[in-house]
């Protein structure tokens, strides 16, 4: 009797609870790379930034609302609110619009502002020595672009969120993870805002193409106590944005004639970098 149950205590030792909550903040910087491109794929425009000149803070709180058994394991499914604000300014290299002038012809700095917040189902199974969880959701996102003091655009919408993703222990208690995340954009849509030198303004919403996002991340948990973890994660994001529908707009500028606008096909290549502190409780 005394070795089955000497098993029976080992084994329930080595099963690994899931946590009730966790909460997780910190700051975020970006490293940051968009690129606007014509019919025939030639470079209309181009924004950079390094690490620390676009900054921010992040915050996520996962809440356990059901738990199951499994072998070797625990299921746990979880209600998750995330939200992140980064802005800063970035080098822009383009030309000045209705210009008629090529790529390269002007360069300014432009002040950005970008917003997102998500709403996730989060389902994590914890065993010993690692994870794996599964995540659906919704979420929204902004992007607020100042090129000069009389133009301005904004970029939003709302997305589906589909991720998953695992941690293992790799030194004591510290673990590496890797995530993957998908987003695909409904209805999104840019908000121009221009003023002529005549002092003409152009207000209009185009209705942008197809927007999708995915990540890659890799996560790194370093314990301090048995609560409070310190968290760093690099994460490389990569964003398209389809070309919008044309707006026809009379006389503007002050030319007599109907010009069309509309917002060409873009993507951003980004590297973010998050540091703060994952609090289990």
């Amino acid at each position: 009797m005394q070795k089955p149950l000497t098993f029976m205590l080992l084994a329930l030792s080595l099963q690994a609870a899931t946590y009730d909550n966790k909460l997780e903040f910190g700051l975020k910087t970006t490293a940051y790379n968009y690129t606007e491109r014509g019919d025939q794929d030639q470079i209309l425009d181009t924004e950079d930034s390094k690490f620390l000149e676009i900054g921010g803070f992040y915050g996520s709180y996962d809440h356990k609302f059901r738990t199951e058994a499994a072998k070797n394991s625990e299921i746990a499914y979880y209600l998750n609110f995330y939200g992140s604000y980064t802005g800063g300014d970035t080098d822009y290299k383009g030309s000045l619009l209705g210009g008629g002038s090529s790529y390269g012809s002007y360069s300014s700095t432009t002040e950005n502002k970008f917003y997102e917040l998500q709403v996730n189902i989060k389902r994590l199974r914890q065993y010993e020595n690692k994870s794996s969880y599964t995540m659906l959701g919704m979420g929204y996102k902004s992007w607020e672009r100042k090129l000069s003091s009389n133009q301005e655009e904004t970029y939003y919408y709302y997305f589906f969120q589909v991720a998953f993703g695992g941690e293992v222990n790799i030194y004591k208690d510290w673990s590496l993870g890797l995530d993957l995340t998908g987003q695909l954009a409904y209805n999104p849509k840019m908000d121009a805002d221009f003023s002529s030198a005549s002092n003409q303004k152009l207000n209009e919403t185009f209705d942008l193409g197809t927007v999708y996002t995915y990540k890659i991340a890799a996560p790194l948990v370093i314990p301090i106590n048995k609560q409070l973890s310190f968290k760093t994660k690099l994460e490389y994001e990569f964003t398209s944005y389809g070309k919008s529908n044309t707006k026809y707009v009379p006389n503007f500028p002050d030319t007599g004639n109907t010009n069309s606008y509309l917002e060409p096909k873009s993507q951003q290549k980004n590297w973010h970098l998050y540091a703060g502190f994952q609090l289990i409780f």
